[in-house]
């Protein structure tokens, strides 16, 4: 019986919380489990709804662009201008090494340290002071609980 493997360029699914040490050039090492086969290219972009910057492989960048799609051809342009300034394009190394870019680290006040969080298709990586302020209120457990529990886990 032969096995299908997935295509080289399939990305992990990024679950779980990691503190992780910055190295020199902004460079971070990502947990095993979210490395990709071979060198790939990840996209950054500082996160709206949070004080991230979420990092997302090719095939999320072509759902955002796909979603582009549905637009006027006004907004669609509109988006694409406003995204693509903001996006920045990085290389995941053999080893499990990005380099966060300069601009990103000084507007997110990323410095020593960082955590690194999974949001399934994408991770985030945070300034530890704002993870840790993030940390959920009572308030938002009862929101994880009903979400989670809508969706029966």
């Amino acid at each position: 019986m032969d096995i299908v493997k997935q295509p080289l360029s399939a990305a992990p699914v990024f679950t779980g919380e990691f503190r992780h040490k910055i190295e020199g050039k902004n460079r971070i090492t990502i947990p095993s489990a979210w490395r990709f086969e071979r060198e790939v290219e990840l996209f950054m972009i500082r996160k709206t709804q949070a004080k991230c910057i979420s990092v997302m492989p090719l095939g999320e960048l072509e759902r955002i662009k796909s979603v582009a799609n549905t637009k006027s051809p006004a907004e669609r342009s509109a988006f694409l201008d406003f995204f693509g300034s903001n996006l920045r394009q990085v290389t995941l190394d053999k080893a499990g090494r990005i380099s966060i870019p300069d601009d990103l680290c000084k507007r997110m006040k990323i410095s020593g340290e960082v955590m690194l969080s999974g949001s399934v298709e994408t991770f985030n990586i945070w300034n530890v002071a704002d993870f840790e302020s993030a940390n959920p209120s009572a308030e938002d457990e009862v929101r994880r609980a009903n979400i989670l529990g809508g969706l029966g886990i």
